[in-house]
């Protein structure tokens, strides 16, 4: 009999501080050779949460995080909880406009910036967005390289008093949100997930049972760090386990497998598109990861063929799930020993303490084993909510508290969940959720567009590749190489259409609406797809 785990009425703070006090002298962190022991994690921690309290943060602001993974940003995510504000993880790949718009609907009250990610010079982009934002009061940088763009710098904050941290530490409790983490769903703007530290903590005692995690366990973040995956599996789960966070320099396949070879992790969680882009590598076979033991896939979707390729090129238990930001990251998992068939063609069972069940999409009745409904779950997983919006909030989450998550599915006999596709327009790209309809409004800043729509085609490497089906204003001349030219100005790399198909018209309904399942077959048959 599996043993289940209780949940613990913890703050973030006070769950890393037990950790701590477990295996002080355990390694917890490390970065380009240096270690941190969950005794000096702490310790910086509290250094961290005190120049924050200096440069005056308090008690439930929304402090965004604009950071690469780095230990600077780890001591962030512990920090600005310890202290009872909320960190808004903000995508790396986000353009400025994008930035600012996520900003103002947060109501963020403070930025931190580390140096950029991918060509992006994350304190450049933030010149004039106090003036540009009336909410947002500072930018503080956070980064290694020292150009900090004339803000002031986390290191040079002269920290307040242990008994200032103390005072603002009381205050804090389980139930208060701990982070926010933005979601695109299929209207216009991405909503804004808040989570309590409650359901964060306990995520990650959850996943890094299933994991079968324990001190001896070197987790290798291969994911950005501003996901709800990573944070669960990865961050949370380590500080469960008392295990060390390894953080390997950059996302580069190259870089990833340096770390499993010589920094001889055991846990390798990912998206499958960076599995895949690993065992695509001519000179994979010659890398050593045989210290690896277990890890998730999740993220996307993806064909139980690459499941059970990705489970025996590492030669590690992989364990598939199915996660949500609304759920805080995993809401299914498979179980160590449960077979290579069921783990590669299902997504394992609700995990525990988690109520799970399938509905009728029309009538919201049960549906039993073997009939296809909309997955929902209820339980301490489920968000506090959208941020600033009540009314989306109460359509994702009916009045009993079950958490629709839009996934189509089914049970089998022995309680595990097959998926079948989604109800919601969402496209998700290696990982990264794109809403169809920012796409759309992208394209339409474009005088020579009359009508245009976004969907998602199938793709082996990324499970799903943007499409943009376009149609012209009579008398227009737009080519694809031009609107996405002018797509790469607005939108952040991964939701930029890797493919644009022109048509007379698009099929509609009699109201007027487009049918999106006639045209993703449309759109699949011009792709040869």
């Amino acid at each position: 009999m599996r043993d289940v785990l209780p949940l613990e009425d913890l703050t973030v703070s006070q769950f890393l501080r037990r950790t701590a006090r477990r295996f002080p002298d355990r390694p917890a962190l490390e970065y380009l050779g240096r270690v941190w022991t969950y005794r000096e994690l702490d310790e910086a921690v509290d250094l961290t949460a005190r120049r924050l309290l200096a440069w005056g943060v308090s008690h439930g602001d929304r402090v965004g995080l604009w950071c690469e993974t780095e230990p600077s940003t780890v001591l962030l995510l512990y920090a600005l909880p310890r202290i009872g504000a909320a960190a808004a993880l903000l995508n790396t790949s986000l353009q400025r406009a994008e930035l600012a718009e996520l900003l103002r609907r947060t109501d963020v009250d403070r930025l931190i910036v580390t140096d950029g990610y991918k060509g992006l010079d994350f304190p450049a982009l933030c010149q004039g967005l106090c003036a540009e934002l009336p909410r947002l009061q500072a930018v503080l940088y956070a980064g290694r390289s020292g150009l900090s763009g004339g803000f002031e710098r986390l290191d040079d904050l002269t920290p307040s008093s242990e008994d200032a941290l103390a005072r603002a530490e009381e205050r804090v409790t389980p139930r208060d949100i701990g982070c926010i983490l933005y979601t695109s769903g299929t209207t216009s703007a991405p909503k804004a997930v808040m989570s309590s530290q409650y359901s964060r903590v306990n995520s990650g005692i959850q996943q890094a049972h299933d994991l079968g995690a324990t001190p001896e366990d070197r987790f290798c973040v291969a994911m950005p760090i501003f996901h709800c995956f990573c944070l669960s599996v990865n961050v949370m789960a380590a500080c469960a386990a008392g295990a060390c966070l390894y953080l390997p320099e950059s996302r580069r396949t190259a870089v990833i497998l340096e770390a499993l070879s010589r920094g001889r992790c055991t846990v390798l969680s990912s998206v499958p598109t960076m599995f895949h882009a690993i065992l695509c590598r001519p000179d994979f076979p010659n890398w050593d990861v045989s210290s690896l033991r277990t890890g998730f896939i999740g993220g996307s979707l993806y064909p139980q063929e690459l499941f059970r390729q990705i489970n025996d090129g590492f030669g590690f238990t992989l364990l598939s799930s199915l996660g949500q930001t609304e759920a805080t990251a995993g809401l299914t998992t498979a179980y160590l020993e449960d077979s290579l068939d069921v783990r590669a063609v299902t997504v394992g069972h609700f995990m525990d303490h988690v109520e799970g069940k399938i509905v009728h999409i029309e009538t919201g009745e049960e549906q039993p084993a073997g009939q296809p409904g909309e997955i929902c779950v209820r339980g301490y997983l489920v968000m506090d909510g959208y941020y600033g919006q009540p009314e989306e909030t109460a359509k994702a989450i009916d009045e009993d508290g079950w958490l629709h998550t839009g996934d189509m599915g089914w049970l089998d006999e022995d309680g595990n969940i097959h998926l079948t596709g989604r109800l919601k327009e969402l496209i998700i790209r290696g990982g990264e959720n794109i809403s169809p309809a920012e796409v759309e409004l992208a394209a339409n800043g474009s005088a020579e567009i009359q009508t245009c729509k976004a969907l998602g085609v199938p793709d082996r490497h990324y499970g799903e590749e943007v499409c943009l089906c376009v149609v012209l204003r009579e008398g227009a001349r737009l080519d694809e190489a031009e609107l996405r030219s002018r797509l790469t100005r607005r939108l952040a790399a991964f939701k930029v259409p890797r493919y644009v198909l022109f048509f007379d018209e698009l099929p509609m309904t009699s109201t007027g609406k487009v049918r999106p399942a006639q045209l993703a077959q449309l759109a699949r048959e011009r792709l040869e797809l």
